[in-house]
């Protein structure tokens, strides 16, 4: 079972709020609220570490994402950020939507869907349909 869909559009429609364009802003706001909500439980290395490797994954899709050497992934979101820099907002939302999909995905797996969906509520909250989903999931 992945994490569900609606979760995952919730989290990525923070990339453009209010139905406007997308901004690498938004986008760093986006991972620095996973990135602090994940961190202090899986440990800051290991939340990097999945970051660096969803960029991995999915830099053959967007050529302009950094390139990691192994030795790189500890800094793989300091990397990251400039890379968003003068992109299109299409480029900037296509981009982390996958990147977001691909990391989101990883967590399933390392710490199980229903723990990584209550994460992820937790770390985007202010959405009444995701709290009445949180609720009936307690």
């Amino acid at each position: 079972m992945p994490i569900p869909t609606e979760l995952l559009v919730k989290i990525t429609s923070k990339l453009a709020p209010d139905d406007g364009p997308a901004t690498a802003e938004d986008a760093l706001h986006v991972w620095r609220t996973l990135f602090g909500k994940l961190a202090p439980l899986l440990g800051p290395l290991s939340t990097e570490l999945m970051f660096a490797r969803s960029l991995a994954a999915r830099q053959p899709a967007f050529p302009w994402l950094p390139r990691l050497a192994p030795d790189a992934e500890p800094a793989a979101f300091s990397r990251f950020a400039p890379c968003l820099d003068g992109r299109s907002p299409d480029d900037i939302l296509a981009a982390n939507r996958v990147l977001l999909e691909t990391f989101t995905s990883a967590l399933a797996e390392l710490i199980g869907v229903p723990l990584a969906t209550r994460l992820l509520h937790a770390a985007f909250p202010d959405d009444d349909a995701n709290k009445n989903t949180l609720e009936k999931s307690a």
